[in-house]
């Protein structure tokens, strides 16, 4: 498989397509923050389950890089403008949202070492306008909204019915209201609905013939 650069990368954007939502599932999973809480000190006082979920979480929105460069790779005629343009968006906003999962890290040693009110604050004045505007934002919008549009591109050329981008939305504001909230259950049904979602998408590129990859092979 590694041989052939179809075959190897047709199956490493399907993959990814299964393993972005499923490290989100687990990272949220693994999260110590307890549903309809807000303890400040839950990640200081669980560091090795706080590691654990935001290095899952990092590598959810790193995996989806490469599923979604296939997914934009498909859309040939229907959708292609769109497609480039938010395939562009998505790839920068995950790698810039990817980058934000270590202030956790930051967040344990901080609430560990220091009185809670000294560490909200430094956690706070942190919050720069240049992180908020040329890291978070972009890479909240980028992510977010990217891959929705580019589920709609790639609903939109006829490669998979509607229901693709409808559940990417409906997964992604299930999540957003659930880790807003502090509700774990929610906070979990997000994911698992783009678990499913994506993960049919994934099966189907795992699955499909080099010559609907890549026509000219």
């Amino acid at each position: 498989m590694i041989t052939n650069a179809d075959t190897f990368r047709r199956t490493a954007a399907g993959v990814s397509l299964i393993l972005a939502p499923l490290c989100l599932l687990l990272g949220m999973a693994v999260d110590p923050t307890e549903s309809g809480s807000e303890d400040v000190l839950a990640y200081a006082n669980n560091p090795a389950a706080t590691g654990v979920s935001a290095t899952l979480l990092h590598y959810a929105w790193v995996l989806w890089v490469p599923g979604v460069i296939g997914l934009v790779h498909l859309v040939r005629r229907k959708g292609v403008v769109l497609a480039n343009l938010a395939g562009a968006v998505t790839v920068l906003g995950l790698i810039n949202f990817s980058s934000l999962m270590i202030s956790d890290f930051f967040d344990i040693t901080m609430f560990q070492q220091l009185p809670v009110a000294q560490a909200e604050k430094i956690m706070q004045d942190a919050a720069q306008p240049a992180m908020i505007v040329a890291w978070q934002m972009p890479g909240m919008i980028g992510s977010f909204l990217g891959l929705v549009l580019v589920a709609v591109a790639y609903a939109w050329s006829g490669r998979v019915g509607w229901w693709f981008p409808a559940g990417v939305l409906a997964g992604i504001l299930v999540w957003l209201f659930g880790a807003s909230a502090w509700n774990l259950w929610l906070g979990l049904s997000g994911p698992v609905i783009l678990l499913v979602v994506f993960g049919v998408v994934g099966v189907s590129l795992i699955r499909m013939d080099n010559r609907d990859w890549s026509p000219a092979a």
